[in-house]
């Protein structure tokens, strides 16, 4: 079965050459493009693709409102934002509004089919080039007193729940952490499961960033 690809990015050049190089891979299908974030939203209305790749600075709507509307209609669909921007700011934002991988522009197309194939599985994906970022920003914020409702949501977690979420954040998807620990696919995803709901995150992203943001990696 294919995966299809919604491609929100506004210029021109940039979309059609994404359409033409993805075009060329099996197992993935362009099935929409939109040229601002709300073009993208509106499309989610109506259909379901299986991944979005957008673009952080768009007109009308940006990347990172559009992710956190998208999100709200329809956690399943996953989200890889493609963009030239770097900064701590954005990468955090990104994120935070429940963007699934994060990628720069100049990323060579067979590897941005690689990323595409790993979000489908499951896995949060960072760019090498902004991981420090993450890391930074994350660990400026670990001295949070002991009455902050995530650090006591985190010593809340069992010690089954913090393996896994440790095993998350490094990129594994239920399966892989499943043979890792030797436990039933079923089992895994009732920890997943009881991990997001006592974190009172809304996706394995932003628990991802909750286990970075409390050294759990």
């Amino acid at each position: 079965m294919s995966i299809k690809i919604l491609i929100a990015e506004d210029h021109d050049h940039t979309r059609q050459g994404l359409i033409y190089g993805l075009e060329k891979y099996e197992n993935i299908e362009v099935v929409m493009e939109a040229v601002n974030g709300q073009e993208a939203v509106e499309f989610v209305q109506k259909s379901n693709p299986d991944i979005i790749l957008m673009d952080i600075m768009m007109p009308v709507l940006n990347g990172i409102k559009a992710t956190q509307k998208i999100k709200a209609i329809n956690g399943d669909i996953k989200i890889i934002m493609l963009t030239s921007y770097n900064e701590k700011e954005q990468v955090l934002s990104a994120f935070n509004s429940g963007a699934n991988a994060y990628c720069m522009k100049n990323i060579v197309l067979d590897d941005l089919v690689n990323v595409i194939k790993t979000v489908m599985d499951g896995s949060l994906w960072i760019d090498s080039s902004i991981a420090g970022y993450i890391l930074e920003i994350l660990q400026s914020k670990s001295n949070m007193t002991t009455d902050d409702p995530q650090k006591e949501n985190c010593i809340n977690l069992t010690a089954r729940e913090k393996e896994i979420l440790k095993l998350i954040a490094n990129g594994l998807n239920n399966k892989d952490i499943a043979q890792k620990l030797c436990l039933s696919l079923h089992t895994v995803k009732n920890h997943v499961r009881s991990i997001i709901h006592k974190l009172a995150v809304s996706d394995r992203t932003q628990a991802a960033i909750i286990a970075l943001k409390e050294n759990l990696i």
